[in-house]
């Protein structure tokens, strides 16, 4: 966990996702690995979480930076599981 120069705190993670969807009538196998981050109250929450805590995270996409187009998970809600 980092702080911003204004003393917010900044949580970056990931987290691995594995699931079956269905797409055109079949079944497909999803795995994928999500970069996250975590600003304020959440960041200190999670930052006590675990490795391989089963977590249920709400939020937005975004891009990492103004100048990014690496895709970031912003956490406004999480839960763990």
């Amino acid at each position: 966990m980092r702080y911003t120069p204004a003393g917010i705190a900044v949580l970056a993670f990931a987290v691995e996702h594995h699931s079956m969807q269905a797409e055109a009538g079949q079944t497909r196998d999803v795995s994928l690995t999500l970069d996250c981050v975590a600003i304020g109250d959440n960041a200190k929450s999670l930052n006590g979480t675990s490795d391989g805590a089963s977590l249920e995270l709400s939020g937005f996409l975004g891009n990492r930076s103004n100048k990014s187009r690496w895709i970031v998970f912003h956490v406004t809600e999480f839960e763990l599981k």
